[in-house]
């Protein structure tokens, strides 16, 4: 046996759970048109143990239509009425699973119904054998004879021959009475403090009940920076039932992070991790503010950068709201259109311009973030004797950038002088 296969050979047996059994971490599934829509599947057991795989759909309030309805004492109600249907095509051939139900909802006021951050969610849960599916998610409004659907490709693991892991993790929410609450966009807000993530652990290992075990999580950003880690004990009564893992600081700013679990006990490791948003928060601390003042740079003064950065740690948020105060343009109301937007740059470079670190480091990070999105974009391929160009036009004043990419790579540089 060469020495190449002995090391893999060991490092298998050492993982002790093949990294194919694991479940993938699936961005939710969202609905191609109205009624806008996301779902959310995740790995979860039965009570025996078996895999099953349950889909939680999540529509805003404002995405579907309400019809009046008489109530007691000339009190007028508002309705609405939605049909799911959640069908698993396996991969190979064979029956479908799946299942169609029909949700009503009925609230008290018109108020009610344009609540930004109310959503009408449902969940069902699909036993089905380990292998590949297509997921087909329909969602129809009932009242507004509208229809959205999303597709998405699964593999259901065989945990068969695994001794001891646990399911899928679902992100959601504890409530003060510690109830859990799932969040299918996986989506955030002010809410994310109490960020939570729900797991089912089985253990098919001989031996009595209930049993302890230890959970250690983790929270990186969107770049792998570890921002929050700890672990939390649990006494398990049976295989297959849900744990509660709840990090013990979740003040997250804006943007994208991963949220992983992971299961050490003996020689058995599992782990698992989830990805998710935060959309709207309180001012960045700490590491978060000093790393958001570059970003803010390109749009503040040099002076306002200096006064930030040399700010005591307990009034950067004090400093932080001064700062976008004075920048709000519509000042008697409760949202901050000049910080909002500055945040969808910074979140929209980090996703669409490549770099050498964050996206907004790049050159057409920095110009995004400063004028905001082009007016016009032009690409030109590249020749014998040139690079590959793309120019972005500005109208309103005019202004023209000319970026290339001189490696090949996508990395467009700003070419010099800045601005033709």
């Amino acid at each position: 046996m060469s020495v190449l296969a002995l090391c893999v050979g060991l490092l298998a047996a050492a993982l002790s759970v093949p990294a194919a059994v694991r479940p993938d971490d699936l961005p939710p599934l969202r609905g191609d048109q109205a009624p806008a829509f996301s779902a959310d599947p995740v790995m979860s057991l039965d009570p025996d143990g078996r895999p099953a795989l349950g889909v939680t759909i999540s529509i805003p309030f404002q995405e579907l239509q309400w019809i009046r309805l008489p109530g007691p004492g000339n009190q007028i109600r508002f309705a609405s009425r939605a049909e799911f249907t959640v069908v698993f095509e396996p991969a190979r051939g064979g029956p479908l699973a799946g299942d169609v139900w029909e949700r009503r909802l009925v609230v008290p006021s018109y108020a009610a119904t344009r609540s930004p951050r109310a959503d009408l969610v449902d969940h069902r849960s699909f036993a089905l054998s380990p292998g590949r599916y297509d997921l087909r998610v329909t969602v129809r409004d009932l009242n507004a004879e509208t229809q959205s659907v999303a597709r998405q490709r699964i593999d259901v693991p065989d945990y068969a021959k695994v001794p001891v892991g646990f399911s899928d993790l679902e992100l959601g929410v504890v409530d003060s009475a510690a109830a859990f609450r799932p969040v299918p966009t996986r989506v955030f807000g002010l809410e994310v403090q109490r960020l939570a993530a729900r797991v089912a652990l089985f253990d098919r290992r001989p031996g009595t009940w209930p049993r302890r075990y230890v959970f250690r999580y983790r929270i990186r950003d969107d770049v792998g920076q570890e921002l929050v880690e700890g672990s939390t004990n649990a006494d398990v009564a049976r295989s297959s039932q849900p744990v509660i893992v709840r990090p013990s600081q979740t003040d997250l700013f804006l943007g994208g992070y991963v949220f992983e679990v992971e299961l050490v006990d003996g020689k058995s490791r599992w782990r698992v991790e989830r990805s998710f948003e935060v959309d709207e928060s309180g001012p960045p601390r700490g590491r978060e503010f000093e790393r958001m003042l570059e970003p803010l740079s390109f749009i503040a003064e040099a002076s306002e950068i200096e006064r930030l950065r040399s700010v005591p740690v307990d009034q950067q948020t004090a400093a932080w709201e001064e700062f976008w105060r004075r920048r709000d343009p519509t000042p008697d109301t409760p949202h901050n259109e000049a910080l909002v937007e500055f945040i969808r740059r910074v979140r929209y470079t980090e996703r669409h311009f490549q770099g050498f670190g964050p996206g907004w480091r790049s050159d057409m990070g920095r110009i995004y973030i400063k004028f905001g999105p082009p007016d016009q974009v032009e690409s030109r391929p590249g020749g014998p004797q040139s690079y590959p160009l793309e120019i972005w036009y500005y109208h309103d004043p005019y202004r023209r950038f000319i970026f290339e990419d001189r490696e090949g790579f996508g990395r467009f540089a700003l070419r010099l002088p800045a601005m033709e």
